[in-house]
């Protein structure tokens, strides 16, 4: 019988024991993943930043993604905190974009022509300078690129689909009421008729890329006339001979800009630091819901350099 109670003792005693080691493993489990998510949070927010120990910086900003009003005011704002740290000399601009927006390719251009005036900006384009990413590119001279970067493609497009043969199929109809004879000239469920499609080319294409040449003109220091003959959507590799000094000036790589940098600055000791130019998602996944109020598949919203 004692033997028995003795028995009974230790297995509670054991299961006791283990019961507490589970528990301090739990805790010590949720301490880790709590400082790894306060580490990853603070990475995001960019406290911990590329660290340089060098006392002249340049700027790197790689424009690689489709031109958009999201991405180029995010640009726009660290290049505002770029100007505001005397630690930067000097910036470089790498572009990579196939265009998009007619109204962001603007804005950025003029910003970055504005912005020479605190620092300077060398731009390089070393995959591609398309459409409004050339638009953004030919605001710097001189303009740099790499030998087989694709540049040009100015002009303006609005592209249309017409899913009318596939609505009747799945019984879909299309209705809506307006004021105004060209208020909707457009419709997924049908061709455009050749009166609207004069209208939208008078009204919105052609004016946007008369907009585009004459600000690439401007920018290039070139005739509307002399850069009319590269103006029709063409893209050019960027050492072909006929667009030397009308679409690009010098034909260079990446390590040799750097290294014209840094004889510029006469400074060896420089760091060329990668600047973060949009936010990493957090370390916990977040649920977005969007439940929009009305649908409006305006025209703004398909034009694209």
């Amino acid at each position: 019988m004692l033997k028995e109670v003795k028995d009974y003792e230790i297995k509670a005693l054991k299961k006791q024991i283990f019961i507490s080691n589970l528990k301090a493993w739990i805790i010590g489990i949720i301490l880790i993943a709590e400082i790894l998510f306060i580490i990853i949070y603070l990475l995001n927010m960019e406290l911990f930043d590329d660290v340089s120990s060098a006392k002249t910086k340049v700027a790197v900003i790689r424009y690689n993604k489709p031109v958009t009003e999201k991405f180029t005011t995010a640009v726009m704002e660290k290049m505002d905190k770029i100007r505001k740290d005397k630690s930067y000399k000097s910036v470089l601009f790498i572009m990579g974009s196939p265009g998009g927006s007619p109204t962001a390719s603007e804005e950025l251009s003029e910003y970055l022509k504005d912005y020479q005036k605190d620092k300077n900006i060398t731009m390089y384009i070393d995959s591609m300078a398309a459409s409004g990413g050339y638009y953004i590119a030919s605001a710097i001279k001189p303009l740099y690129a790499n030998k087989n970067a694709i540049v040009g493609s100015i002009g303006v497009i609005m592209p249309h689909y017409n899913f009318g043969k596939l609505a009747k199929k799945i019984g879909v109809e299309e209705d809506y009421v307006t004021a105004g004879k060209f208020k909707k000239p457009i419709s997924m469920l049908a061709k455009i008729d050749d009166e609207n499609r004069k209208y939208i080319t008078k009204h919105l294409l052609k004016p946007t890329y008369e907009n585009f040449i004459k600000s690439v003109a401007s920018n290039r220091g070139v005739s509307i006339k002399k850069l009319r003959p590269f103006t029709e959507g063409k893209i050019f590799i960027a050492n072909v001979p006929e667009i030397k000094g009308i679409l690009v000036d010098k034909i260079s790589s990446l390590y040799k800009i750097k290294k014209m940098i840094r004889k510029s600055l006469n400074d060896k000791d420089i760091d060329f630091i990668n600047i973060k130019l949009e936010e990493k998602p957090l370390f916990v996944p977040q649920i977005k819901l969007n439940i929009p109020l009305s649908y409006d598949f305006t025209i703004k919203n398909k034009m694209n350099l």
